[in-house]
């Protein structure tokens, strides 16, 4: 039987650029969307907070729940809640493990090296972000990190 993890992923976009994170140690070079695991005894809200203020240094406020995103490897399913931000302060900042940074979704779509969650702001999917709907999207992935073999949206209910 797998492993399945449950953590969070946090969308800021301010004038079509994205806050991201790239990796500087494990999986060095790779982009990714601000987030990590709910800890025990947090929200998964919490963890929203908490994990974008670690991973970028800016402090969000009343992040919104968007939905769900599974992505299923060959050894591990995780479930990520989707969150997007709209109240924030502070500017992106560098650590140890990451650098965080406002890219251009555009060019961050370019990247050959980024995860799964990145696809949420391309053309296709933005509207789950930005609509009323809460949505589940089943990302399967392929033999190398980076690919996806099949991705099927879903809404939940009609609207919050």
């Amino acid at each position: 039987m797998k492993n399945i993890r449950n953590a969070v992923r946090v969308f800021l976009i301010v004038n079509n650029q994205v806050v991201c994170v790239k990796n500087k140690i494990k999986n060095e070079g790779y982009y990714d969307i601000p987030g990590g695991k709910i800890e025990k005894g947090e929200t998964k809200e919490q963890a929203a907070v908490r994990e974008f203020k670690e991973e970028t240094g800016i402090d969000i406020k009343n992040p919104e729940y968007k939905g769900i995103m599974s992505i299923k490897y060959s050894d591990i399913d995780v479930n990520f809640s989707i969150f997007i931000c709209k109240e924030f302060e502070g500017v992106p900042q560098c650590f140890s493990e990451n650098d965080s940074m406002c890219i251009d979704i555009d060019k961050l779509l370019l990247e050959r090296k980024r995860f799964q969650s990145t696809v949420m702001p391309s053309p296709k999917y933005i509207n789950l972000l930005n609509g009323n709907n809460v949505f589940h999207i089943d990302i399967n992935v392929g033999k190398t990190k980076e690919s996806i073999e099949r991705i099927d949206v879903k809404y939940i209910n009609e609207s919050r």
